[in-house]
């Protein structure tokens, strides 16, 4: 595969994957990234999907869809620390001047192996943990003088499981 048939190649498979799942995206004029917002549990979760040509790597970037107020930032901050060391995969970051916060995952394709599942995974993994830890960030807002750790372990902000037996 010539060099440039691989960099066309990333960009490619991620807007085959996105098709394959039947996702709806903007493509964003002369950059490699789609743009893409889905339903969630508790939100809209706002995306982009990149390619890294030159490295062979895809980043999905995924955004709370809300700003943390200056005087819950220190608070936040604490809790996306505490969320990130229980993370396998990705990670959080924030943008401590606009209240932004990111969910980040990237896989890199040495062998070009771009499987549309590999891809819609990624994404799913975006969607999910930003979704997840959206009504904690928002709870923070409303009172970021409350104890962190307490607030991380309460069940109720999260979706109930449903157990189909299998």
């Amino acid at each position: 595969m010539t060099k440039v048939t691989a960099e066309q190649d990333l960009y490619i498979k991620i807007k085959e994957a996105f098709n394959s799942v039947n996702w709806e995206f903007r493509e964003i004029e002369n950059k490699k990234v789609l743009e893409a917002e889905f339903e969630a549990h508790h939100t809209k979760v706002p995306l982009h999907a990149q390619a890294f040509e030159e490295l062979m790597a895809i980043s999905i970037v995924s955004r709370l869809s809300f700003s943390i107020l200056p005087k819950s930032m220190r608070s936040a901050l604490d809790a996306l620390m505490r969320t990130n060391i229980t993370l396998n995969i990705g990670n959080f970051e924030a943008n401590p001047v606009n209240g932004d916060v990111y969910f980040r995952i990237t896989n890199v394709f040495p062998d070009h192996d771009f499987s549309p599942d590999i891809i819609t995974s990624l994404v799913r993994v975006a969607i999910v943990e930003m979704d997840r830890v959206t009504p904690f960030l928002a709870e923070i807002n409303k009172n970021p003088n409350q104890p962190i750790a307490q607030l991380l372990e309460r069940k109720d902000l999260l979706p109930e499981f449903e157990n189909d037996g299998t």
